[in-house]
């Protein structure tokens, strides 16, 4: 075949046309006595070049991957595809209720079973021999400078609480607009507490979170208070950025897996606010304003250990295992904010 008419033929007899030839070419040089080395010598730009074209279309092939991922991320993060993916998501949902009932996982905090934290309310959680830890404890402790041995091993392990007066030392200077930090995260605003308390009337339930800030910000009450717990990752893992992890924590101690805000203005009653913290580790971070905690024993310890009447000041941190003691405050006179967090913790 003349190869003046290769123009005219497809790729597939090009192909057979340079594969006859190349053959021809080899039983041609076994003929003339040419050894395997002398062959490889002889060969050696054309399997060069082909080398470097399939590397070359390799490289291409994932350079054309790459962007289009790339692409793809960009488009994923504008307003207009998040809104129309998740309109089509929740078509998609509705239209497979009948076969699959998926609500069951919509309501639950976690998709993925973990060991839940032990419930205040759940029987057995102190035994009468549990109260010895806390029998001897007549006040709460104030430490700067410290260690997690001092902390963990010299107070909590014997069921003392603690206050570290340093662990937070810039929030006593900073000022902080709750309104634009939540204003700037949709997923933040959209997030819905699980648990809330308040002296302003709350119009429907449930509220999501900037609903909840712009009521408080925005009301001309003279007077108020609200706490509410966060449970959604998001919130929760948002709103850990405001009360940093503690200098004294050990790395073996796991991030939070829910925390309160707690705030209030000119809010001056004599009644103890209690929240429903699960067992382990709480910490309560004030960052603005002070509070008056108490921390009063749990059945059936009520007879042999005191309740401990402490006052957390701005910058200060509160630290204490709950098994034993049921956390309540009294808001502090002025603009008060304090960050509450739940930690598993043995």
């Amino acid at each position: 075949m003349s190869l003046k008419s290769t123009p005219n033929m497809s790729k597939r007899e090009k192909f057979q046309l340079i594969n006859s030839e190349v053959r021809s070419f080899y039983e041609y040089c076994k003929e003339a006595g040419i050894s395997d080395e002398e062959m490889d010598i002889i060969c050696r730009p054309l399997t060069n070049a082909v080398r470097k074209a399939y590397i070359r279309r390799w490289t291409r092939f994932f350079l054309c991957i790459i962007m289009v991922l790339a692409l793809g991320y960009t488009v994923s993060q504008t307003d207009t595809f998040q809104w129309h993916a998740s309109a089509a998501a929740r078509m998609l949902l509705i239209k497979i209720l009948p076969v699959w009932d998926w609500t069951p996982l919509y309501y639950n905090k976690c998709l993925i079973e973990r060991s839940q934290p032990q419930s205040l309310n759940s029987d057995n959680v102190i035994t009468p021999i549990d109260c010895i830890s806390c029998e001897a404890v007549k006040n709460v402790a104030r430490l700067s400078d410290t260690s997690y041995s001092e902390v963990f091993n010299h107070h909590l392990m014997r069921g003392a609480p603690v206050i570290v007066v340093d662990a937070y030392y810039d929030w006593a200077s900073s000022e902080l607009n709750l309104t634009s930090f939540i204003s700037e995260d949709s997923r933040l605003r959209d997030s819905v507490p699980c648990r809330i308390l308040t002296n302003i009337k709350i119009a429907r339930q449930p509220m999501d979170l900037e609903e909840i800030i712009s009521r408080i910000t925005n009301t001309e009450i003279p007077s108020w208070f609200v706490h509410f717990q966060n449970c959604d990752i998001h919130a929760v893992k948002t709103f850990r950025i405001l009360a940093p992890r503690p200098y004294f924590l050990s790395p073996h101690i796991p991030p939070s897996h829910f925390n309160w805000l707690v705030l209030s203005k000119n809010y001056d009653t004599h009644r103890y606010k209690f929240l429903e913290l699960d067992v382990g580790l709480i910490i309560m971070s004030q960052l603005k304003g002070k509070s008056f905690v108490q921390l009063r024993p749990r059945a059936p310890c009520e007879e042999d250990c005191y309740t401990l009447n402490v006052e957390v000041q701005e910058g200060e941190t509160l630290v204490l295992g709950n098994s034993l003691w049921e956390f309540g405050y009294l808001p502090g006179k002025g603009e008060n904010f304090a960050i509450v967090t739940e930690t598993d913790w043995d």
